[in-house]
């Protein structure tokens, strides 16, 4: 394969990645709607009409029609319906309240959580082995959570039932210490229950915490005037905070939902809203299915799991975009929820290979949650390859170099059969050229079939292969593919440093210097590479590497580092390569001159 159509291949796979990076990143499939689902839509819409329609009667409606929006639920809430008093105390013979409100802290070796007794809900979830990119400990817990008060396991505030929105501003009954630290074995249940003998309610919100594990057993018991309700838990606006602009390529908030066969993801940014008349503001919200074994409401590298029963499971997305109106501000602030009703365990924690892998006894199959995309199966083995290097050099900079020496062997037998192909190839072209120079009306079919008869027969004489140069480089792009995904989304090297100026391998180069050490090391292969004599070929050979580099400069340096590695061991065998052809030309040369000697002389 000639030079010209080399560069192109690469260059189409780099534009490939890019381009299924930014617009197609797996798409979720449509499932059949239940009909729980399908009430759910038709009252939002219902009340989206109302509000429009001014039909609306009660106070929370009428304000959402005021230009000062304090409640999100403002948008979608139904009339309110009175709680009877009369109803016989049919659960309830005692009182469960609290005249305060009170935090309660738990802290594990792997995480610090703060419940709060009103409502019941989780305010804060530090991660004690996970650094945001500002160097503090890993808060989950979205900041936006302040902006409308609603807490990760609150019940839903959409529900038609206002009765949930209720229980989300009443002070749970708690009994036990407030603060708590878990070692070992350990393992406490912390429990909230809300009883009124007087409407007949009881809800019950028990969190199992266990000192090793991410996961979070819930149970739960909600009863209202003797009949037991659905529980729908919500979560959300959003996951971590102090995420830097640079990761631009690593966000997307989105929910992710399991089925045993496939996991399909929703990406909340790109759906589709409606607009309102309010502030600029705009709403959506939609089903996410039933049957599925889990559902996910995840970032690149964490995500809030939540088991659900495979045969009755029902959730749903509530999406809420406001746009800035001050002046010099274009921001759009967007409000994501996931609402799943009578979850099972959840799991809140990193995306990390071998963390999922622990958890598959609750969450089936939960290492798919990371999607590695084209090629997945190569970037898992080049991880593994790369953990496992990690173990002895504690530094997954020198770690990647030295998995790439590492392929190099792997792929010698390769590369070497693809560099000498190339490298005859170009001690061919002197002939090739005479050959296309006899033959000078190419048109004509017959003289150009009589052209590549002789341009065979020449490469069948010289042992060459012309396209032995062109498979072998076209298997080491899955592998390129592989480690573009693998360095996008893996936690692993996440605030992993190298050396000196990179303090990042997930992030782009900030001083741009390795993909410009890449582009480099890439014009001088190119120009070690045999090549055809066409002048305009030369040329490409100059842009498309400066092409390339202009396509690294924001890609994980971690990935360029791997393409510089691997072009300087690539150099290297070229160099060996190139000498070892052209002393072979030159000794048969050599030796045909000398035949040529000893027959003129016997002439």
């Amino acid at each position: 394969m000639d030079t010209k159509r080399l560069i192109l291949a690469i260059t189409l796979s780099i534009i490939v990645i890019v381009v299924y990076q930014y617009f197609f990143m797996p798409k979720p499939v449509k499932k059949p709607v239940s009909i729980k689902q399908e009430v759910v839509k038709q009252r939002v819409v219902k009340t989206e009409n109302d509000v429009k329609q001014g039909s609306v009667g009660n106070k929370e409606q009428k304000d959402a029609e005021s230009k000062d929006v304090k409640d999100i639920s403002e948008l979608f809430v139904e009339e309110k319906k009175e709680v009877k008093k009369d109803v016989q105390k049919i659960y309830i013979d005692k009182d469960y309240k609290s005249d305060k409100e009170f935090e309660v802290k738990v802290k594990t070796e792997l995480f610090s959580a703060t419940f709060i007794n009103k409502g019941a809900g989780l305010k804060s979830f530090v991660l004690e082995k996970y650094k945001d990119d500002a160097g503090n400990k890993l808060e989950l817990i979205s900041e936006k959570v302040n902006d409308y008060k609603i807490y990760p396991f609150y019940f839903s505030p959409f529900e038609k039932d206002r009765f949930y929105k209720q229980m989300n501003d009443v002070n749970f009954y708690y009994e036990g210490a407030n603060e708590i630290i878990l070692k070992g074995k350990n393992e406490v249940n912390v429990k909230f229950v809300y009883a009124d003998r007087t409407h007949n309610v009881l809800v019950e919100k028990v969190f199992n915490i266990k000192n090793n594990s991410y996961v979070i057993g819930v149970e739960y018991n909600v009863i209202k005037d003797g009949e037991k309700l659905d529980a729908p838990f919500i979560f959300g606006p959003d996951l971590e905070n102090n995420i830097s602009k640079e990761r631009t390529m690593q966000l997307g908030l989105q929910i992710g939902y399991y089925n045993g066969d496939d996991k399909n993801s929703l990406t909340f940014s790109r759906i589709k809203t409606t607009k309102k008349k309010e502030l600029g503001i705009e709403i959506a919200s939609g089903t996410i299915g039933g049957f599925n074994y889990w559902v996910s409401y995840e970032t690149t590298y964490f995500a809030a799991m939540f088991k659900t029963d495979e045969n009755s499971s029902v959730s749903y997305n509530i999406v809420k975009k406001i746009k800035q109106l001050e002046k010099g501000k274009k921001d759009i602030l967007l409000y994501s929820y996931i609402v799943v009703k009578n979850p099972g365990s959840v799991f809140l924690g990193p995306k990390d290979e071998e963390v999922l892998a622990g958890i598959e006894d609750v969450f089936k199959d939960a290492n798919v949650v990371i999607e590695y995309g084209w090629f997945g199966s190569i970037a898992k083995i080049i991880l593994k390859g790369i953990v496992f290097i990690y173990k002895f050099v504690p530094n997954y900079g020198w770690a990647i170099i030295l998995f790439t020496i590492f392929l190099k062997i792997i792929l010698f037998p390769l590369t070497y059969s693809s560099s000498v192909s190339m490298a005859k190839m170009q001690t061919l072209q002197p002939k090739l050229k005479a050959i296309k120079k006899k033959y000078k009306n190419q048109r004509d079919p017959e003289q150009r079939r009589l052209m590549n008869q002789e341009i065979m027969d020449l490469y069948k004489k010289e042992k060459v292969n012309p396209a032995g140069g062109c498979l072998p480089m076209l298997l080491q792009l899955p592998i390129l593919w592989g480690f573009f995904r693998l360095l996008a989304v893996s936690i692993n090297v996440r605030h992993e440093p190298w050396i000196l100026w990179i303090k990042d391998l997930s992030m782009k180069d900030p001083i741009y210097l390795l993909p410009i050490l890449m582009g480099v090391s890439q014009i001088i292969l190119q120009k070690m590479t045999p090549s055809g004599g066409d002048p305009n070929q030369k040329k490409m050979m100059y842009i498309m590497p400066v092409i390339i580099t202009i396509f690294v400069l924001n890609l994980p340096a971690g990935l360029t580092l791997y393409w510089f590695a691997s072009n300087l061991l690539q150099i290297g065998q070229q160099y060996i390569i190139n000498k070892k052809i052209y002393q072979e030309k030159k000794q048969e040369e050599k030796q045909k001159k000398l035949l040529k000697r000893k027959k003129g002389v016997k002439k």
